[in-house]
């Protein structure tokens, strides 16, 4: 290391002289330097303390700090290699560059970033992570801001939701002339009702007296998320559904598409809607409509295997049926103990009857029957009374119909069998299993998209899409790191330890140098998987981020 002074001239002939910490290496037969710190705004007294620690032989701020005689001191900085490394492959996905430059465009950079680091903020908790962290040096802000800026981003960011959208598709390789999305519907449950798009409506997370929003997302063939939009917690899966085939065809420009949905996502108007944007579709049928085709012989019960088999209908429709064993066991063990929770709810209520003379047939007649019910065997158990006795009847002839169809499911398309073969379109399907799994990801799962910290629509939708483009990053993370037996979690966690080392002067207290240290065995198997090599230094923050609201202001104090 050493100090170098470089005299540059400005504007009118006026000359400038800027003190730099500087290190020299060479490459090849090359000698070339780079700089570790601006020394410039340092008092002569701390230069000087500098200049004779330097005259030691030291080759890092360690055995600086140690010839220093006292004078300089090595402490530990903010976290830095977490962050640094996810900045990376944000950079590298074109999510950075999707945003913009602007300033708006950094704060919903930062919310992406943040969100990754620490699942499930508020916006005022991602102002506080900034503040202790190296975000601001590593992420070159010029502005502070607070949490007020990031609520106020989110009418920013809902305006060019599209727009980024369209630049993350045409930013990917080139894709295949014909394309095929995954689109499927969840539901997230919201604390208190003041969102803007809060309503009742049918819950998957089976929460009671809980308001909501329905999220539908839309990704490629290998479930790299595309598009996301929230919708009013009553709106209707099908509804949902004409709004992706405008936004595949008319924004994103597709042609060749393949829309892949379940059962209660693509229905006759949905079909008719894909067709006439010439799209094509893979769904399933209901069991109603399974048991259709069969009465009128368009499906044969024997074709029902674990092989895939394929059935052509009259209209040139494709029906691909299979029966899946694992499900068929299940499905037969479930009604196996329901019928024995049954018997022993009976023997129970029998017990009853015969210890209290007084009680009432009926009373446990009706509480058996609705119990059955609710489990829905009403059909081939039946219940009755015979001397003052409850009786389950099994009828096994019913038994054998309703389980007639254990595990068996049927994929219906209007692709051309030039197009794609039975075991193509069965497999097509079933991975809207990585539809679900995104799902897991961004409501229960690593980036927990509740709480929702917003109340307006346009935060709303802004707060899903940063967790969309969280959720990319991620995606990327996890396919590195797959060898290493490691989640994404784990992995960030190792790398937040990473931290930046600071060569303070003892006396003023000012930062004359910082540099990254060089990262454990695991941080270094994490960041070669990325194929990502650390920066020497980290550069000074030029601000300084903050919090409107004090925690202390608003925390309760501890009773005495």
């Amino acid at each position: 290391m050493f100090i170098a002074n470089v005299v540059s001239k400005g504007k009118h002939g006026k000359s400038y002289t800027s003190i730099l910490l500087r290190e020299s290496f060479r490459v090849g037969s090359s000698v070339k330097s780079k700089t570790l710190a601006v020394l410039t705004h340092l008092p002569p007294h701390v230069l000087e303390a500098v200049r004779r620690a330097l005259a030691q032989p030291a080759d890092s701020l360690a055995k600086l700090a140690d010839t220093s005689q006292g004078s300089l001191r090595l402490r530990q900085g903010p976290s830095m290699g977490a962050l640094w490394t996810i900045d990376q492959v944000a950079q590298r996905l074109g999510i950075k560059k999707a945003l913009g430059v602007t300033w708006e465009a950094q704060l919903s950079y930062w919310q992406v970033l943040a969100r990754l680091l620490r699942p499930g903020p508020s916006l005022l908790a991602m102002v506080r992570l900034a503040a202790n962290s190296a975000a601001a040096a590593l992420l070159g802000w010029k502005r502070t801001f607070t949490e007020d800026d990031l609520y106020a981003n989110g009418a920013w960011l809902e305006g060019r939701h599209a727009l980024i959208e369209r630049r993350l598709w045409h930013a990917r390789p080139a894709p295949p002339k014909d394309q095929l999305f995954l689109y499927d519907v969840s539901s997230s449950y919201l604390e208190g009702d003041s969102n803007a798009l809060a309503a009742w409506g049918y819950n998957r997370d089976h929460k009671e007296g809980k308001k909501q929003v329905v999220i539908g997302l839309l990704t490629d063939s290998q479930g790299e998320p595309v598009s996301i939009q929230v919708y009013r917690g009553n709106t209707n899966d099908l509804k949902t559904f004409n709004q992706q085939v405008h936004k595949i065809k008319k924004e994103l420009g597709c042609t060749g598409v393949t829309l892949v949905g379940d059962r209660g996502m693509i229905r006759t108007d949905q079909k008719a809607a894909a067709q006439e944007a010439q799209f094509h579709f893979v769904t399933a049928l209901t069991k109603p409509q399974i048991q259709k085709l069969l009465a009128e012989r368009v499906l044969q019960l024997e074709l029902f295997e674990e092989k895939v088999h394929e059935v052509l209908g009259e209209d040139g429709r494709r029906f691909v049926l299979r029966r899946n064993p694992v499900r068929q066991a299940e499905v037969q063990r479930a009604r196996q103990e329901k019928h024995q929770a049954l018997e022993a709810a009976l023997k129970k209520a029998n017990t009853y009857l015969d210890e209290h003379p007084r009680a009432k047939v009926a009373t446990q007649h009706r509480h058996l029957a609705a119990r059955l019910a609710s489990y829905k065997v009403q059909d081939w158990l039946k219940l009755s009374v015979s001397q003052q006795r409850l009786v389950l009847t099994l009828d096994a002839a019913a038994l054998q119909a309703a389980a007639q169809l254990d595990g068996c499911y049927v994929v219906e398309t209007d692709l051309t069998t030039a197009a794609a073969d039975a075991q193509t379109i069965h497999d097509r399907y079933k991975d809207l299993a990585l539809v679900e799994r995104d799902f897991r990801t961004l409501k229960t799962g690593h980036l927990e998209i509740r709480p929702w910290f917003v109340c307006t629509a346009d935060n709303t939708q802004a707060h899903a899409l940063t967790a969309m483009l969280a959720l990319k990053v991620r995606r990327h993370l996890e396919q590195a790191w797959r060898s290493l037996e490691v989640t994404v979690e784990e992995g960030l966690r190792q790398l937040e330890q990473l931290c930046v080392m600071e060569l303070v002067h003892s006396g003023s207290g000012k930062v004359v140098a910082r540099q990254v240290p060089e990262p454990s065995a695991r941080q270094q198997q994490l960041l070669q998987a990325l194929k990502l090599v650390l920066p020497a230094t980290v550069p000074e923050a030029q601000v300084t981020v903050g919090t409107r609201k004090k925690i202390n202001h608003v925390r309760k104090p501890l009773e005495k």
